[in-house]
């Protein structure tokens, strides 16, 4: 299908992100491969580039590694995308000790990082579970110093969004074999993503001065699985490009001062802003979740 570009449009460029790979999903392990593998397709096809951070944990059945699971990694680097490492148990740096939450790290890599030396490729990029980062510059210097020494970086994050709501809204409504009120989340969730956008676009011209190869963060979800496309679309028709990860960061302003430490997992355009003294009323506007989804979410918890 041929996408067009506004003529109004400047060229704006994005890279995609996936946190949690092979799923998040609370139907267990056996939903692994119908999440994936759609989002691999509508990547490939649409000749998208990605990376997808990775929970090892979830390639485990208790002691033993599931051949399966691995398998969806394989097929991940085989469709020419890449793989970054997001902790063994997504732990939380903020209620986790410092060596336990090192120690997760380097677990993390372990299958990821073969995966990538066998095809001649290194692990390259780690991205916080929940974008916590440290309360403490203390802390947050100690994980940056063990990634380095490890040959890896933080994969920071432009475009933050409570996109989780909206898949763990949808997810149960797929459970619940309810269709209205999955086309629902998913028009909302494709909408706020377009508005969560524009508002992301503003905050980088009013801190750096220009729009700047924004960072998404997206999850591997049965939301995604099923509407990936019309979500890439409408970052087509605002006029964006999709880059790699690696092609994103060459712009010099992530090398900028960031001197935030915190409970909060924020993007780098806010952390930008705080270390430039900015707070208040300036971070107002952010779009907010409808109360629809908050309510499907909520329900999430109960029986269909």
């Amino acid at each position: 299908m041929a996408i067009t570009v506004p003529l109004e449009s400047q060229q704006r460029t994005v890279a995609l992100t996936f946190d949690d790979l092979p799923a998040n999903t609370i139907r267990g392990p056996d939903a692994y491969d119908t999440i994936l593998e759609p989002i691999m397709y509508d990547l490939q096809n649409l000749g998208v580039p990605a990376i997808g951070f990775v929970n090892e944990s979830k390639l485990y059945d208790g002691d033993r590694i599931v051949r399966d699971h691995v398998r969806l990694l394989e097929r991940w680097l085989e469709a020419g995308l890449a793989l970054g490492n997001h902790g063994y148990e997504h732990l939380d740096l903020h209620t986790t000790s410092l060596a336990t939450y090192l120690n997760d790290i380097d677990r993390g890599g372990e299958v990821t990082g073969n995966l990538l030396y066998q095809r001649g490729r290194a692990l390259e990029f780690y991205r916080h579970p929940m974008l916590h980062t440290g309360t403490t510059l203390a802390i947050r210097d100690s994980v940056s110093g063990h990634l380095t020494a490890t040959g890896m970086r933080v994969a920071p994050v432009t475009i933050d969004n409570q996109e989780w709501i909206f898949a763990r809204a949808y997810e149960r409504a797929v459970v619940c074999e309810d269709a209205q009120a999955q086309r629902d989340v998913a028009d909302l969730y494709v909408a706020y993503m377009d508005t969560m956008t524009g508002y992301y676009e503003a905050q980088s011209r009013a801190i750096v001065g220009r729009e700047i190869p924004q960072i998404l963060l997206l999850h591997a979800n049965q939301l995604n699985a099923d509407y990936l496309s019309p979500l890439l679309e409408r970052y087509r028709r605002r006029g964006y490009q999709f880059v790699t990860l690696e092609e994103a960061l060459a712009d010099p302003v992530y090398s900028r001062t960031d001197t935030y430490s915190g409970q909060g997992g924020i993007t780098w355009l806010h952390r930008w802003a705080l270390t430039d003294g900015k707070g208040g009323s300036f971070f107002a506007g952010e779009p907010s979740v409808p109360d629809i989804v908050q309510y499907l979410y909520n329900a999430a918890r109960t029986a269909c």
